[in-house]
């Protein structure tokens, strides 16, 4: 699977990327605005714990990339019958790789953007992840220093709650791109 890493760019930025970086800029400056607002609308905390000794993101990418997911892989590719759906081995291999570039996101940017959702494929991988629950404790502890929360409702709750989704996703994809240099595209068929 490919690391985790930012995207260099060779020598000067371009106009494009400039103009990029301010698209993305700008963009964050309106979700930090809406954040509070999309927050209050959830019906738990959604603050992260200032903790004092909470992993340093180099220590949580090199923990991330080497997060043995073979258990998880080969669920989603069998032919279990409690399983939504049959994954094919390249679904699974870049879900998985969409998952932990999810968690590299959450881990650097959830104390400026406490509501970062993920893409519904990745969404089905960390459930995977959540039902393993003493490695996704463990994991949780080693990436982020607590319990990596999730509330699967968010978007479900009428129009307002689904447009919020949206808006958030739209952020996320963005700090995706950035990171690593393109978006996250839709795994399965609709």
């Amino acid at each position: 699977m490919a690391a985790i890493a930012k995207v260099a760019v060779a020598g000067k930025q371009s106009c494009v990327d400039r103009l990029r970086a301010i698209d993305l800029y700008l963009l964050g400056v309106v979700m930090n605005e809406q954040y509070d607002a999309i927050a209050a609308t959830l019906p738990h905390s959604m603050e992260i714990p200032n903790l004092e000794n909470e992993p340093s993101l180099e220590y949580a990418v090199q923990y991330i990339e080497n997060i043995d997911f073979s258990l998880i892989f080969n669920k989603l590719c069998s032919g279990d019958p409690l399983l939504c759906r049959r994954w094919s081995p390249i679904e699974a291999e870049i879900g998985i790789q969409y998952y932990k570039n999810f968690l590299y996101i959450n881990k650097k940017y959830l104390h400026k953007h406490p509501v970062l959702p993920p893409l519904l494929e990745v969404d089905e991988i960390w459930h995977h992840h959540i039902l393993d629950t003493r490695s996704y404790m463990k994991d949780c502890q080693n990436i982020f220093g607590y319990y990596f929360h999730h509330y699967p409702y968010f978007g479900a709750r009428g129009n307002d709650d689904k447009k919020n989704l949206g808006k958030a996703f739209e952020l996320v994809q963005e700090l995706y791109k950035e990171e690593f240099g393109y978006y996250m595209t839709q795994l399965w068929e609709a």
